[in-house]
């Protein structure tokens, strides 16, 4: 007959055996709490260059026939993500959503155009789907006020920032070429 004493050694020692399991389980070589089991990467970019048309399009605003005004256009990219889970994920609250972009100019001939951090955004890239993004990635008015000429060239880094619907944060990144010219195709 089991005593009183026993029965408490034994679900003392069940308790000990379920907290070592539930510790084991938890841990941060296999699971980490600050990290979304979504893997979101840019997939590509369209155009696959931005181009900047640094000396405007000549208008005729007052309609006498004759161009009396420059307009500068700003310059828009399509930015398309794609993600995976990692390892058995089954998915459930691992859609992505990015609420802001820094986009930074890295340039090797020409002016350094102001980098633009943390501008709103929303996309809401789903668990191991695809989604895109429309993006402004140059400003008219940074074009108007010269920081491009016909030397510029370099790159453009978009780095997106967000969280997955679990709440865990979530980065990626992507780049696209930049170069300025006085026609763009």
């Amino acid at each position: 007959m089991t005593t009183r004493k026993e029965w408490m050694y034994a679900a003392g020692f069940m308790l000990l055996v379920a907290v070592a399991a539930l510790v084991a389980g938890c841990n941060s070589a296999t699971d980490d709490p600050n990290q979304s089991s979504a893997i979101v990467t840019v997939s590509s970019v369209s155009p696959s260059e931005a181009c900047v048309d640094y000396d405007g399009t000549p208008q005729d605003t007052d309609g006498d026939g004759t161009p009396d005004t420059t307009v500068y256009e700003s310059v828009e990219n399509t930015v398309n993500f794609e993600s995976r889970l990692r390892n058995s994920d089954s998915g459930a609250f691992r859609d992505v959503i990015f609420s802001r972009v820094d986009i930074l100019y890295e340039m090797t001939a020409g002016p350094q155009p102001p980098n633009r951090l943390g501008e709103q955004i929303t996309v809401s890239v789903p668990a191991g789907g695809t989604a895109s993004l429309g993006l402004t990635t140059v400003l008219a008015n940074d074009v108007a006020a010269g920081f491009f000429d016909g030397t510029s060239r370099g790159s453009i880094r978009m780095v997106f920032h967000g969280q997955d619907v679990a709440g865990e944060p979530q980065r990626t990144e992507g780049s696209v070429p930049i170069r300025s010219v006085t026609v763009c195709n």
